[in-house]
């Protein structure tokens, strides 16, 4: 079968090759009211956990194909994950509202991108509001058991096209 897609060329010209697809997970989740924070707060800490690990073995292969510099934006989000004021606000959020992980993630990150974003006079912060969306991203992943490609690549000795 043949399925003709259409788009906008990063680059001149015609290839032709195996072509993946990738697609944003869906991380759409239900707000619910929970009685045990504590088991709330346990799988936020576990997917803070995975994601840091994920984080960590994505950087190390940043540094070995990209070198150390491209891999400085894993450090940011790194640092967004150890943040013990992020942190401590979401499960604060979890406690205090008697909700579910996800939606205490949600709210107190969404508060801190829209903070970032609103620094008009600090473009170094409005940089980080991005840094926590991806963070964002990962950890509800996690919170789910998602893997955050939808699709693994496996383009060793293929030649093929990449499209978003």
């Amino acid at each position: 079968m043949t399925e003709m897609l259409k788009g906008i060329a990063a680059s001149d010209g015609v290839a032709v090759a195996k072509a993946y697809l990738l697609v944003q997970p869906d991380l759409s989740f239900e707000t619910v009211s929970v009685e045990d924070t504590n088991a709330e707060e346990a799988r936020l800490d576990a997917a803070l956990e995975a994601s840091q690990n994920e984080l960590s073995v994505i950087r190390e292969k940043a540094v070995d194909s990209l070198g150390e510099e491209a891999a400085q934006v894993f450090d940011a989000h790194l640092m967004v994950l150890a943040d013990p004021e992020m942190v401590g606000q979401i499960k604060e959020t979890i406690r205090a509202k008697k909700t579910n992980a996800e939606a205490g993630l949600k709210e107190v990150t969404d508060m801190f991108i829209t903070l970032f974003e609103n620094m008009d006079d600090n473009p170094y912060m409005q940089e980080r509001a991005a840094d926590i969306r991806d963070v964002t991203k990962r950890v509800l992943a996690n919170l789910w058991a998602r893997n955050c490609q939808t699709q693994r690549l496996s383009m060793k000795n293929q030649l093929s096209l990449l499209m978003t």
